[in-house]
């Protein structure tokens, strides 16, 4: 891991977003291990774990040392909160995001299919995305009040994110 760069990183914001390639490209750049929750939030049938067990895995992760931490499970984001030195918001157009998720559903990904990343799309997704920021937003804010020393930095496009990202290419 690279000194003076970010050691516990979590990202967060809409479904197809491009927050699980972002992951895995800063994790590159920073020599930083990351998690997918996506991976550990759903059993192999398709039911979604209990709190208590996917809360379980969380701490686990958020317990190493250096992580980066991929995923909007607002029910255990308090947790990375807590631990993260910075907190990377996905806040992208809806429209964008519900774009990429039918793209995703049409031209299979072999590295995202690996982070948990689904190929469905329902209407319960698709609600999901564009109800988000209005239903998702105010628990985000609450907690960057009550976790004021952790950095937050909100990227609204993959401009943005590539900038991020070639800040520290650059170093």
């Amino acid at each position: 891991m690279k000194k003076n760069f970010p050691k516990r990183i979590a990202i967060i914001g809409l479904p197809g977003s491009g927050k699980s390639t972002f992951a895995i490209e800063l994790g590159k750049v920073l020599s930083v291990p990351v998690h997918h929750l996506d991976r550990h939030m759903f059993e192999s049938n398709g039911k979604k774990k209990d709190k208590k067990e996917l809360l379980a895995i969380e701490q686990a992760m958020v317990g190493e040392e250096s992580w980066i931490v991929e995923g909007c499970s607002m029910s255990t984001l308090g947790t990375r909160f807590a631990r993260a030195d910075t907190v990377i918001y996905f806040r992208f157009s809806r429209l964008i995001c519900i774009w990429r998720a039918l793209k995703r559903f049409f031209n299979y990904n072999e590295a995202l299919s690996k982070t948990g990343c689904s190929r469905q799309v329902n209407w319960r997704l698709l609600k999901y995305i564009w109800n988000f920021e209005q239903e998702k937003g105010p628990g985000i804010e609450e907690l960057r009040k009550q976790h004021p020393t952790v950095g937050f930095l909100v990227l609204k496009n993959s401009k943005d994110a590539m900038r991020f990202i070639g800040k520290f290419k650059e170093q």
